[in-house]
């Protein structure tokens, strides 16, 4: 599989991104075709059986772990780092919800409406039929096809801020059971930026797509540079459309962009992002992945945040965690008012600090296996820290890691 280099310079860096690897013709082909399977997965809904048992299902029976049928994992390097006055903002939506025109797969459960608001004992994806979040229906799509899937989010930046880059990433339920998409219906989006009335198609620009495929479901993740659009598009509202997943109970999906800044009025910090894709299946053994490169002050307490992109948690159905170590640091449990320590990743799109926070469309509480959060780290990290160590356990759940970031204080300053 294509690896990512690390990048080790104290210097502001980043990775150049490739050519796409698709011509026009090939992509007005594919979307042709991307938009008769969606019109078809649409129409199958009504059809699809239901998911009896898969990653995170909340059965009671004992959950045999999930045969590995192919993987492409990407280990976590550095897709940036830089060291000036400046922050790191993403704004992040959720592409698949329940569908409210069907009853709950499990009786048991509420009506798709309330699980949207996270009420009922188990609001999670497989026990609802699925579809695809849609705010934009009878939009026609930069090479004629019509958007079947759109959501977006708001960017704001504070006055005076100069985008350094800017990622896009977009995951989804690749396959469940023998139904799994290929490669080239998972490996663009279609994005519209603030001021343009049209979408551009964007290409994953990796090496390769991070991916697995198991006995009971197949997921993935792409990327693209989007830095030079952030920069000429500025503040405003980024939609994403046209992401693929396979639509039955279970099914999941979302995107996330993240935006390093420069802005004189902030304090001077290590500015970080890491991504890859790394699986933790179901009653496997702890995961530990590393994020390198960190930088702490040698005095003083250290001041810092780190987010995250990981898919397939699921509200309220414990067992997965988190715990972090950095370089002279203890491990440490994970937990927050949003996260509790046995729930890291609970479909939520939160934010504790106002200043982190951001408008989307549409704003569900419940994002049916799509996190995208921030916290902060600060007494998780020790002085003269050079690395953080992140260590994922899951007893029934299993989930998708997809993306880290993080902002360290560098001038004594304690405001993150």
């Amino acid at each position: 599989m294509g690896l990512i280099p690390f990048s080790t310079s104290r210097e502001d860096t980043m990775l150049p991104s490739p050519l796409s690897r698709v011509a026009r013709a090939r992509r007005i082909a594919r979307r042709a075709v991307v938009a008769g399977a969606a019109l078809a997965a649409v129409a199958g809904q009504l059809l699809a059986p239901t998911l009896a048992d898969a990653r995170g299902s909340g059965s009671s029976k004992p959950h045999t772990r999930d045969s590995v049928v192919t993987a492409n994992p990407l280990p976590f390097t550095t897709r940036f780092e830089g060291d000036f006055h400046g922050g790191i903002k993403r704004i992040s939506n959720s592409l698949m919800t329940c569908d409210e025109t069907k009853p709950p797969v499990d009786p048991a459960q509420v009506s798709c409406l309330d699980a949207r608001k996270g009420l009922g004992p188990l609001p999670i994806n497989n026990k609802y039929e699925m579809k695809y979040v849609n705010i934009d229906p009878g939009s026609i799509g930069p090479l004629g096809d019509p958007i079947y899937s759109a959501s977006s989010a708001d960017l704001g930046l504070i006055d005076g801020s100069k985008v350094r880059y800017a990622r896009l990433y977009w995951g989804g339920t690749r396959g469940i059971g023998d139904t799994v998409l290929p490669e080239s219906q998972i490996d663009e989006v279609y994005l519209k930026v603030p001021g343009e009335a049209q979408y551009r198609n964007i290409a994953n620009d990796q090496p390769s797509i991070g991916y697995i495929t198991t006995t009971d479901e197949s997921s993935y993740q792409a990327s693209a540079d989007v830095t030079d659009l952030v920069k000429n598009a500025g503040n405003g509202t980024y939609t994403v459309a046209n992401m693929d997943s396979v639509v039955k109970p279970h099914s999941w999906g979302g995107w996330t962009i993240v935006v390093v800044y420069e802005n004189d009025c902030l304090p001077k910090r290590h500015l970080h992002v890491w991504d890859g894709f790394q699986v933790e299946l179901p009653d496997s053994p702890e995961l530990t992945v590393d994020l390198p490169g960190l930088q702490t002050e040698q005095s003083g307490p250290p001041a810092a945040k780190m987010g995250w992109v990981v898919y397939d948690g699921d509200l309220k159905w414990t067992g997965d965690t988190l715990a972090v170590k950095s370089t002279n640091g203890p491990r440490t449990m994970f937990s927050d008012v949003n996260h509790p320590a046995d729930n890291a990743f609970n479909s939520t799109i939160e934010e504790l600090n106002p200043a982190d926070a951001f408008t989307r469309n549409p704003t569900y509480r419940n994002n049916f296996g799509y996190d995208s959060d921030t916290w902060d780290v600060s007494p998780f990290l020790r002085d003269g820290d050079t690395d953080i160590k992140t260590i994922f356990d899951t007893t029934k759940n299993g989930y998708d890691i997809g993306v880290f970031y993080a902002w360290v204080n560098l001038d004594g300053s304690t405001d993150v």
